[in-house]
């Protein structure tokens, strides 16, 4: 039986089976004249993911939704999924040692760490120490912490975060100006040193670029209302870089199963959501300098490894990112355009 590179969301694995150069019509998304793959030759990658998963009745779920779950458009097709031959897509995969693993095939189940007791164990380190260490940095002590963080797990992990900002890529800066005239190109940039005031990721007297993917992300992190006019500045990334991604769709899960730390990445998880989360927290008035301590001390580490920022989501703007780059030399303004603001709609829900 054959799957295609229409079955899978990998890269990896699409050019595992791509680089084998055989054209034909697939026995599970029934996708035709496409590069085909024996099913059977992919248990190495898949056992790395099921290996993760017990057997769970009460909260757990097949196997096949429950990789659908934890691994959103990282493992199957959204073609593959309509077609609903998953299971029998991963039984033919595994078929050579499906002896065992019969009964996590047929019966709910869950990933291992997810119970709450293994879960403390071994996250502890990292997210459940957060506001240990969130708590200290701001109230306690500054400098020589009694309960750190565990840097070079920190350290390893981030490495699989890891992505590049190619050589041309635009980003985007906006400022709110009172009249439809555009703030010229070197008043766009970010504010000199003895200007910079405290954000998420920069400290006190230190300057970064904070820039957002596209326009749209860009007006809603300058906070523009209706009928204010809005300089916004197109920055080309100079040379290639790297920085982190926050938001899970920089590493590939086969790949990771392939070095063996899937479980690794998916153990600390919650950790980089938590780290996302406060980042990508819109500036309040009555926020204090002190609440920035815990973000700032995580994107010191970040740029202390190299890397040249943090890409992660705007909560203003779902389908928009956020990028904060610690070297704002790398970038040129190229372009500054005037925007008018003629329409804003509403979400609200009722607190109280």
């Amino acid at each position: 039986m054959n799957c295609c590179i229409e079955c899978f969301k990998s890269q990896y694995v699409n050019s595992i089976i791509s680089n084998n150069k055989t054209v034909g019509n697939c026995d599970y998304c029934k996708s035709q004249k496409v590069f085909i793959y024996k099913a059977s030759e992919l248990s190495f990658f898949f056992k790395g993911i099921i290996d993760l998963y017990e057997l769970e009745n009460i909260n757990g779920e097949s196997l096949e939704n429950q990789i659908i779950i934890d691994f959103k458009e990282k493992v199957f097709s959204q073609k593959l999924i309509k077609t609903n031959n998953i299971k029998q897509l991963i039984s033919d995969i595994i078929a050579n040692d499906i002896d065992n693993y019969q009964k996590v095939l047929n019966n709910p189940v869950q990933l291992k760490f997810t119970k709450q007791n293994a879960k403390n164990d071994v996250n502890k380190t990292l997210f459940l120490s957060w506001d240990t260490f969130s708590k200290e940095i701001k109230t306690v002590n500054r400098f020589h912490l009694k309960n750190p963080l565990d840097l070079e797990k920190l350290k390893t992990l981030f490495k699989h975060y890891e992505k590049e900002l190619l050589k041309g890529t635009e980003l985007y800066r906006a400022r709110i100006s009172d009249n439809p005239k555009a703030y010229p190109i070197k008043e766009m940039g970010n504010p000199p040193n003895k200007m910079a005031k405290s954000g998420r990721a920069n400290p006190n007297g230190i300057s970064y670029l904070y820039l957002a993917s596209d326009i749209k992300t860009t007006l809603y992190e300058v906070r523009a209302s209706l009928f204010d006019y809005v300089s916004l500045a197109t920055f080309q990334v100079k040379e290639s870089l790297k920085v982190i991604n926050l938001s899970r769709s920089t590493y590939d899960v086969f790949r990771l199963a392939e070095l063996e730390t899937l479980e690794e990445v998916m153990l600390h998880s919650a950790f980089i959501d938590k780290l996302e989360q406060e980042l990508s927290k819109p500036r309040r008035r009555s926020d204090s300098e002190l609440d920035y301590l815990p973000t700032q001390y995580i994107s010191e580490l970040i740029k202390s490894m190299g890397f040249d920022g943090i890409e992660f989501k705007s909560s203003l703007n779902q389908k928009g990112l956020n990028v904060v780059i610690f070297n704002p030399e790398k970038f040129k303004c190229t372009d500054v355009s005037v925007y008018e603001i003629t329409n804003i709609n509403l979400d609200f829900k009722k607190t109280v």
